[in-house]
């Protein structure tokens, strides 16, 4: 709080800062507007999914595609902004890229990548959280052999080498008139008190051109991040298993892991840090920092 020359009390009021790319938060600069306390939230990017086969109705037929990435971790921190460096580095983590696809050479497919970490840190302080590790790339162009496409670990709060949070989902095997064996879908990451962890990501399903499409083995669900059922404010849902319009082979593309929300510091319900389970890189992460006069 301050107060006027006069006596009367001035009250701040609360001041929420969002940062989407890296920089410095000016500690000086808010002390000497009044501000005493912060609130610091970080969220990691999500990772990216993994190579895939796709023979464009040519060849063996088949389209597969790589497990997904994993959820970018939670971790959420609050204190004095009189303990704090003058100024503190931010660095927010980015969203893991796609991984290779070919058309029929599964060793010139790749890993997807992993999302990055996003930190506020000092020698007084840590708040990180790391990124979603990246999917599997797929290991096989066949309808009888795993492709092993699994999906990404998901990010953990504490932390800023990727993953360390939720396991991905594990790919079935691909049976040429379908089913096959179904694979497991990954996990739902938990939220412990302010330190938070990514969901899996969903792995890779493989489908057949042809006859409007054949699922010979569906992919499976990406999880929650950040998921307690006694405090639901900053989990995000995961994603179920999508269809592939080319092949027009149904539920074989994995479901996107969850990241979390800021909800708690912004009010707002945006997801951040999520991956992906359609070609495009994983979402970025986000750090926000809350400042009160108390």
């Amino acid at each position: 709080m301050r107060f006027e020359l006069a006596g009367s009390q001035i009250y701040l009021d609360t001041l929420v800062l969002r940062f989407t790319a890296n920089g410095n938060f000016d500690t000086l600069k808010y002390v000497d507007l009044g501000y005493t306390h912060f609130d610091v939230i970080c969220i990691g990017g999500g990772g990216g999914m993994g190579g895939g086969i796709d023979t464009a109705n040519t060849g063996t037929l088949i389209r597969s595609y790589g497990g997904a990435g994993g959820g970018g971790g939670f971790h959420r921190v609050r204190g004095l902004l009189s303990a704090l460096a003058d100024t503190v580095p931010i660095v927010v983590g980015a969203g893991g890229a796609v991984g290779a696809e070919h058309a029929s050479n599964p060793a010139l497919t790749a890993d997807g990548g992993d999302g990055g970490y996003s930190s506020f840190n000092s020698a007084q302080l840590t708040c990180q959280a790391s990124g979603g590790k990246g999917g599997k790339r797929v290991q096989s162009n066949s309808l009888t052999v795993s492709t092993v496409a699994d999906g990404g670990q998901g990010g953990m709060g504490n932390r800023t080498a990727a993953g360390g949070g939720a396991a991905g989902g594990v790919a079935g095997i691909p049976s040429s008139g379908g089913p096959g064996t179904p694979g497991t879908p990954g996990k739902d990451g938990v939220l412990f008190a302010n330190v938070g962890q990514g969901g899996g990501g969903g792995a890779g399903g493989v489908g057949k051109y042809g006859s409007g499409g054949t699922t010979c083995n569906a992919a499976t669900a990406g999880g929650r991040g950040s998921y307690n059922p006694a405090d639901i404010s900053v989990y995000g849902t995961g994603e179920g298993p999508g269809h592939d319009p080319a092949s027009g082979s149904q539920n074989v593309l994995p479901g996107g892991a969850s990241g979390a929300k800021t909800s708690p510091l912004t009010g707002l319900p945006t997801i951040f840090g999520q991956s992906k389970g359609t070609r495009v890189p994983g979402a970025a992460g986000i750090v926000v920092v809350r400042l009160t006069a108390e």
